[in-house]
């Protein structure tokens, strides 16, 4: 069971709570209501003491400095009615004009639509289509050299007709859709066994066979096939 450190029998310090008895919550013996400060008791022992003061040199509140609004128009007061100017306001308004200082001319937000390019091609975007059009050219100019050299020996390889590749090429795909279905399967096995990592193994070389073949089936140019 747990004890405090504390003496429970030992008064509380600094507290005005009765430790025990009916009156909980009441003040403690010691405490003396004859004790405490009464009205001015500590003035005695201060130096400075604070002199009375006279009623009689108190300033009266008087309403003669308070400003007042001006009065409202009698009843039967009139408006005065014909006032005329002699002011020329066309002259005056002419001198103004003259005599004013000109205003600094406010900028404006640039608008980026209101210029001569746009809506056009960026000039860069015209040397990058003619490096890549360059580029394929070389690309076509090897390619048909290449053929040149087998042209002069017809025996080592042949082109394959392009029929023949569009067939070749959705066999593989589907053949590669066959093999990546078992695979998928056998990847949901958190535990592989000898049989099954060598199976995944196999699955994954074919796989790699069937997207190099579609590689070389579906570049660019016509496929040569050797001549057997």
């Amino acid at each position: 069971m747990y004890k405090s450190k504390h003496d429970p029998n030992k008064k509380i310090p600094f507290s005005a709570l009765s430790e025990k008895g009916p009156n909980i919550g009441l003040l403690r013996a010691d405490c003396d209501p004859k004790k405490y400060l009464r009205a001015r008791s500590s003035q005695s022992k201060n130096k400075q003491v604070l002199a009375p003061i006279d009623a009689n040199k108190i300033p009266k509140f008087s309403y003669n400095d308070v400003a007042k609004k001006p009065k409202l128009p009698a009843k039967g007061e009139k408006p005065i009615m014909g006032l005329k100017t002699e002011k020329n306001f066309i002259t005056a308004n002419a001198v103004e004009s003259i005599l004013r200082v000109p205003s600094l001319p406010v900028e404006k937000t640039p608008d980026y639509l209101v210029k001569a390019d746009y809506g056009k091609v960026p000039d860069y975007l015209k040397d990058v289509k003619e490096e890549i059009k360059k580029e394929n050219e070389m690309i076509d100019d090897f390619v048909k050299s290449q053929m040149f050299e087998h042209e002069d020996a017809p025996e080592m390889c042949v082109q394959m007709p392009e029929e023949e590749r569009e067939y070749l090429v959705e066999k593989l795909k589907d053949k590669w859709d066959a093999v990546n279905k078992k695979y998928q399967v056998l990847t949901m096995h958190t535990m592989f066994e000898g049989h099954r990592k060598d199976a995944k193994e196999q699955f994954e070389k074919q796989l790699n066979a069937l997207e190099s073949d579609l590689m070389k089936l579906s570049c660019k140019g016509p496929v040569m096939v050797a001549n057997e």
